[in-house]
């Protein structure tokens, strides 16, 4: 559904909820959106009561997880239990994988093993964006958290103040395992 700044409301609060605080110009990189759109997004959440001012950012207020709550649970009515379930099935087993890999970046050819990750994990983000089209934007922030990698910024992979590797992974565990129930 089309919020402020044109931006998904669902996927605003998400983010929200996800990164705790956030100002519009994470809220623009997050969703792929202009600054200004994300500003936009962020004056509708506060006008509305669904967030209030918190640091340098916004976060959730009751109103706005409660809306959120909500919203996911219309989206999951409209998933399929059944596929989204194994393809749950199929993340968890790579959740371990990249957890191992990650836990040492300095190692001897890191980039070109979570470049090989990173393909065989797209093709399950592929089918799991055709059942939850909300999380095909992981995607692109899995992309341009490798292009930096591959640039040799190597924070890119595991830090946990910017769209990281391992932030965006984790936020898509997050987001798979409340679609998949668990």
């Amino acid at each position: 559904m089309a919020f402020a700044g044109n931006v998904d409301e669902l996927a605003l609060l998400q983010t929200v909820r996800l990164k705790n605080q956030v100002t519009a110009e994470v809220v623009a990189a997050h969703l792929g959106v202009s600054v200004a759109a994300g500003q936009a997004a962020v004056d509708a959440l506060l006008s509305q009561s669904k967030a209030q001012a918190a640091g340098e950012g916004i976060e959730l207020t009751d109103k706005g997880m409660l809306e959120l709550t909500h919203q996911l649970e219309a989206e999951r009515v409209s998933i399929d239990e059944d596929s989204i379930a194994e393809l749950y099935d199929r993340f968890v087993p790579m959740d371990e994988e990249l957890a191992a890999m990650l836990s040492e970046p300095e190692a001897d050819h890191f980039v070109d093993t979570l470049l090989g990750f990173d393909r065989r994990a797209q093709e399950l983000f592929d089918d799991v964006s055709a059942f939850v089209p909300r999380l095909s934007r992981y995607q692109d922030l899995f992309a341009e958290a490798l292009e930096k990698i591959k640039g040799g910024a190597l924070a890119w992979a595991t830090a946990g103040n910017i769209d990281s590797y391992a932030t965006v992974w984790r936020e898509m565990r997050e987001e798979l395992t409340a679609a998949a129930g668990r």
